[in-house]
């Protein structure tokens, strides 16, 4: 993400496509077959269910760069992927701590 400028008490929402290739699934291998045409099925009737874990963090400088502010959350996203197509979480998909 590009750095940019914010004002004071302004709010800004940011969109990012988060991209996985070639990532291990640990532990889900044992739910995983190949069908024929190569493409991995779920022996599971619903999907593959997957724990998505993540941090954000930001910095923010306050007055040049004399002080520093930094804010840090925790994201764990619970989704079930169903097939090859790109996944969209729901709004309460996530908790945030």
């Amino acid at each position: 993400m590009k750095k940019y400028y914010q004002p004071r008490k302004s709010k800004r929402t940011v969109e990012i496509v988060l991209q996985g290739e070639k990532v291990p699934l640990y532990g889900a291998g044992a739910s995983l077959t190949v069908s024929g045409n190569g493409i991995p099925d779920s022996n599971l009737n619903g999907g593959i269910p997957l724990q998505l874990e993540f941090g954000i963090r930001s910095r923010g400088y306050v007055i040049g760069k004399l002080v520093k502010t930094t804010h840090k959350k925790h994201v764990s996203c619970s989704l079930t992927v169903k097939s090859l197509k790109p996944v969209t979480l729901s709004g309460d998909a996530c908790t945030y701590s």
